[in-house]
């Protein structure tokens, strides 16, 4: 399959862990791509409801598929959100082609372009109120994303 070369592809809400994930058409995007500059915008892997015990093959892949584009000399920016903010004791640590960070300014088309999470905005994932933020969306969870119960 011909790759297509892409200047900036920004994912976001991706929640590598949970049942409603779709890394299956995620891995078969990011096979069809060669991005130059590759923006992970926040909630990539879901911490809130990470656990041991869900964490399919096609979710693995997706982290070697953008693994293999940090070795391929694509940039990538990871940009912590509020389900990911376990790793923003580790913002501003840079790798090689991969910047984890809180949010990234970047001059696209000489524009400068101010990208982040929108959980910046949400006083409900700050303080106390995330406790409340993460009891309100705990709910069961069928193997299958189409038969979830709520």
């Amino acid at each position: 399959m011909e790759k297509r070369p892409v200047d900036v592809v920004v994912l976001s809400d991706v929640h590598l862990g949970t049942y409603g994930c779709r890394a299956k058409e995620l891995v078969n995007y990011l096979k069809s791509i060669t991005p130059n500059i590759l923006i992970l915008n926040g909630d990539i892997i879901d911490g809130w409801q990470f656990t041991k015990r869900y964490f399919p093959v096609a979710h693995m892949m997706v982290i070697k598929e953008i693994i293999q584009f940090i070795t391929n000399g694509t940039r990538v920016f990871y940009i912590t959100g509020n389900h990911d903010e376990m790793m923003r004791r580790y913002t501003d640590i840079q790798m090689g082609n991969f910047t984890l960070t809180d949010k990234l300014v970047l001059e696209i088309d000489n524009k400068m372009t101010w990208i982040f999470h929108g959980d910046v905005f949400d006083n409900t994932t700050k303080g106390s109120a995330k406790v409340l933020a993460k009891a309100g969306q705990q709910r069961v969870q069928s193997p299958d994303p189409f038969q979830q119960i709520y």
